[in-house]
């Protein structure tokens, strides 16, 4: 019996690797187009100083802004330095909600 089950055994192991091998190059020739239209955008991010701005007390310190202010430059250096492209919320017309930074903490 196992010499008959000998044929089955290398046809099945066949077949699954044939058809692992065209799943992938199927998958991966389907993705090549989406993957090189995302290498060419620039991601971005949208500081939003007035929001951190308004979020500070009213009598809030010299200080305290100034360090807000930093923590925000330091947030936005880290980004630029990860590869993203930075800007204010004031020159923004239009953007998905989940590209801003809003918290500098």
């Amino acid at each position: 019996m196992p010499a008959r089950s000998t044929p089955w055994a290398l046809g099945l192991v066949a077949s699954w690797i044939i058809g692992s091998l065209a799943g992938y190059l199927t998958t991966s020739r389907t993705l090549q187009a989406p993957l090189e239209k995302l290498n060419l955008v620039t991601p971005l991010f949208v500081l939003d100083r007035s929001t951190v701005i308004k979020s500070l007390p009213p009598d809030a310190r010299p200080e305290t802004i100034d360090q807000a202010m930093n923590a925000l430059r330091e947030k936005a250096d880290r980004l630029a330095a990860s590869g993203y492209l930075v800007i204010d919320a004031g020159l923004v017309v239009a953007a998905p909600e989940d590209i801003y930074v809003r918290d500098v903490h």
